[in-house]
């Protein structure tokens, strides 16, 4: 494990603050606690706590590769799903709390409901609705796999893709409110909107608009199959990325604003979730190993290089210093000319840096971290 340039003042934007080595792949997307700690998942099996400065705090070991991200309770506990078929729950201190045991692989990404439930979908084709306490309070079959992560509207609603070509809101007791069919798998996860109107991609190569009640709003179709989560700016626009190599904004009412194009090699994909600062400039990365800053109108703005795929998606801190993990083992840290998160309902993966996943909430901290 090595750690380059640690405590690295802010500096120019695109510039490096320092990288945390790793001894597998970082593809878990960090989330960031109310004291600036950085949690992210490694393929080494282990969920690191890192400092503000790059040091490793602690490292806890899981029984698999971790491909899930990290979600964070108001009290500080970290959640975050294993290949080794656990949701597991730590104290800020590194200590287990405790491990809920799943039917399969958990790739899905933790959410949070406002009365503490953790919501997770597994590859067992379940949806796991979990107590604080870490006992089940329910599950829903959806049939198939899933690898989306989990999105709660302020109603208690819960919004999920699965791998049978459905987007799911389920309500808060775990009964089916309705879903709606895509043409392929939903491996995106959802955004929820101001109105409340549903985003997701899928497989299919489309981006979907839905309304709450479950009827098609629109759809807009890239040239590529879309794994990436949407992520909404300040005036409602939406920004994801596509396997066409493109990261997309689309206007509210589903016409096109603009796309950037990455690499310009044949296996460039936008598989990470782009994250929208306070001053309207958009982060995300590629499979091109570049973590690229765009400018609210599309062009570049700055584009910093890894040594490996960039599938993780960043989180932008309250101090404007921007983390994402690299296929080249490592978790970096970017300095960036944004002071936080834009104001918007949906502005990164997981909603906020803590990854709550929570519509309709709104706190203070580094980001728009949820309350």
């Amino acid at each position: 494990m090595v750690t380059v340039n640690p405590g690295v003042e802010r500096g120019k934007a695109g510039t490096l603050r320092w990288r945390f080595g790793t001894e597998g792949r970082v593809y878990s997307s960090p989330a960031i606690g109310g004291d600036g700690t950085v949690y992210v998942g490694s393929y080494d099996e282990n969920l690191y706590a890192i400092n503000p400065d790059g040091s490793l705090k602690w490292k806890y070991e899981t029984g698999y590769l971790i491909r899930s991200s990290p979600a964070i309770s108001n009290t500080g506990v970290i959640y975050i799903g294993s290949g080794d078929h656990h949701l597991y729950a730590v104290n800020p201190d590194g200590a287990l709390r405790w491990r809920f045991e799943t039917g399969f692989l958990v790739r899905s990404s933790p959410a949070i409901g406002s009365d503490g439930t953790i919501y997770v979908g597994c590859e067992d084709s379940n949806l796991y609705a979990i107590n604080p306490d870490g006992s089940l309070k329910w599950l829903y079959d959806t049939g198939f796999v899933i690898r989306s992560s989990p999105a709660v509207a302020k109603d208690g609603t819960v919004y999920i893709g699965s791998y049978d070509d459905y987007l799911y809101a389920l309500e808060p007791g775990g009964e089916l409110k309705w879903r709606y069919r895509t043409g392929w798998w939903v491996n995106s996860s959802p955004a929820i909107g101001e109105n409340g109107t549903v985003y997701v991609g899928s497989k299919d190569g489309r981006i979907y608009s839905i309304n709450p009640n479950g009827t098609l709003n629109w759809k807009f179709d890239t040239d590529g199959e879309v794994y990436s989560s949407p992520a909404i700016g300040r005036t409602g626009t939406i920004y994801v990325g596509s396997e066409d190599d493109n990261l997309y904004a689309i206007d509210p009412d589903g016409r096109l604003r603009w796309r950037y194009e990455t690499g310009g090699g044949w296996w460039d994909y936008v598989d990470s979730s782009p994250a929208v600062g306070k001053d309207g400039n958009i982060y995300v990365g590629s499979y091109d190993g570049y973590i690229y800053s765009l400018h609210p109108d599309g062009s570049l703005n700055w584009k910093y290089e890894t040594g490996g795929w960039v599938d993780s998606s960043p989180a932008l801190g309250g101090d404007g210093s921007l983390y994402v993990g690299s296929g080249d083992n490592h978790l970096y840290s970017i300095n960036t000319s944004s002071s936080r998160l834009a104001d918007s309902p949906w502005p990164m993966f997981g909603k906020d840096v803590r990854h709550t996943s929570r519509s309709k909430t709104r706190g203070t901290g580094p980001g728009n971290e949820e309350k």
